[in-house]
Formats: structure tokens, C-alpha cells, sequence
């Protein structure tokens, strides 16, 4: 018997951890390797219409309210788009749904930011849900943690990520003290055998089918893992 493809991406594990996760990322400034990237290309693409793509609690959604004209949100789970919808109020235009199918018309952004939630979703029919609704020469800004191994190369990197993250911590102990229960519940546990870390070349191949990669960014780097931005722009849309 032939094994169906799979067309959603399943969120009951996540569902189960969204509210502590969305009490220990309360703030975008947490995100010290990635917001600061963020915010310089949108700054520098100067984007009318962005969507938050898989927005979960709405704190990168919120940051960017001041950054463009409309800002609209994506969230697949009920639970945290439950707390996205009291943490944004009227400011964005929020949505329930699935990247895979969602729930806007084609053409109608200038940039898809994805942060840390390209993990949770089938690539193939994401990928070309984000080709539909962005301009043909729209900007797709991928942020994702991807699987890794040690790499002399890289040895730089490990050091100031390091460096960087212990100094986030010992400035925020309470902070540091929440991400530690998150991240050591059987919730948590669960959630990433489920969604485990995928390579990076997997992922800059599924990209180039839909989008030309523009630049590739390693924003910070561990022995099991690294945190790596794309800048993608829309391949023009032929008929």
C-alpha cells in the first residue's frame, strides 16, 4: 500500500508547549542573534506589507508594528494564535492557518518572514503557498535552527555565540531559569522528536527551486545546531 504524503504539518506536540513557550519569549529582543539581522533587512528592503509567517505568540509581529504600512500574522496553532490575538489587539491583522494552505490572495505581499517556525512545516507545499503570495519580486526571509555537527571552520562562531548567550543569561537569571523548565519538560521532548533540526542544505535546496537565494547568513552556531538566515527573492511568476 503506498503511503500518503503528508499535507499538514501535525501541531498537537507544539500545541502542549505554547503557553510556556510563549511566557519564556516574551520579547523580541531575546532573540539576540536573529532580531538584530531581522530588523536591518527590513529596514533595508522597506517592505509595505509583510506577513509573519507562523507568528505563535506575536512578539515579532508586534516589533515590526512601527517597520511597514500592514503587518498581518500567520499561526497555525489554536492555542498560540489565542495568545497572539491578546498580545497584538488590533495592530496586525492576525489569521489562523496553515502555511500549507493559507488563507490570503496571491501577490499580495512584499515580504514572508519566517522565524523559527519553517521546522514545523512541509516544505514543498509551504514553499509554494509562500511563492503565491508574495510579489514577483518580493522578499522571503527564512531564520530557522538547522541540525549540525562540529566543524573546525566554524570555531569563531562557537566561541562568540557562547560568549554572547551566557552574558543573555547572566543578565536575565529568571529568563535563563524559564527557558532551562521549558526546554527539560517531556512536552518539549516530545515536540522535537516530532520536528527535529533538518539540514541546512536540504533546506537551501527546497529554496532554490522556488526562489533565488540572495544571501545566506550563520547568525550563531553550536556543536548541535546552528541558527542560519536566508534573504530570498521571488522567482517571477510565468503563465
Amino acid at each position: 500500500m503506498k503511503k500518503k504524503a503528508v499535507l499538514f504539518s501535525r501541531m498537537e506536540s507544539y500545541d502542549a508547549v505554547a503557553r510556556d513557550y510563549a511566557a519564556v519569549f516574551d520579547d523580541i529582543e531575546l532573540r539576540i542573534f536573529e532580531w538584530p539581522w531581522i530588523r536591518k533587512l527590513v529596514a533595508r528592503f522597506r517592505p509595505r506589507s509583510i506577513l509573519d509567517l507562523g507568528c505563535g505568540n506575536g512578539y515579532l509581529s508586534r516589533a515590526l508594528g512601527g517597520m511597514a504600512p500592514e503587518i498581518y500574522a500567520l499561526e497555525p496553532s489554536p492555542v498560540m494564535c489565542s495568545i497572539a490575538r491578546k498580545n497584538l489587539g488590533g495592530a496586525v491583522i492576525l489569521r489562523q492557518g496553515a502555511a500549507e494552505s493559507m488563507p490570503f490572495g496571491d501577490r499580495g505581499f512584499d515580504m514572508v518572514i519566517s522565524l523559527l517556525s519553517f521546522r514545523y512545516m512541509v516544505w514543498d507545499r509551504a514553499l509554494d503557498e509562500i511563492h503565491r503570495v508574495l510579489k514577483n519580486d518580493g522578499v522571503f526571509i527564512l531564520v530557522d535552527l538547522f541540525a549540525g555537527s562540529f566543524n573546525p571552520r566554524y570555531l569563531h562562531k562557537y566561541a562568540v555565540s557562547w560568549a554572547a548567550a551566557g552574558i543573555q543569561y547572566a543578565g536575565n537569571r529568571e529568563y535563563y531559569k524559564k527557558l532551562r523548565i521549558l526546554t527539560g519538560s517531556e512536552n518539549w521532548r516530545l515536540m522535537l522528536r516530532e520536528h527535529p533540526k533538518r539540514a541546512v542544505e536540504d533546506a537551501q535546496k527546497a529554496l532554490a527551486e522556488k526562489f533565488h537565494i540572495q544571501g545566506i547568513k550563520l547568525l550563531s552556531a553550536a556543536l548541535k545546531g546552528s541558527m542560519v538566515g536566508f534573504i530570498c527573492r521571488n522567482k517571477a511568476v510565468i503563465n
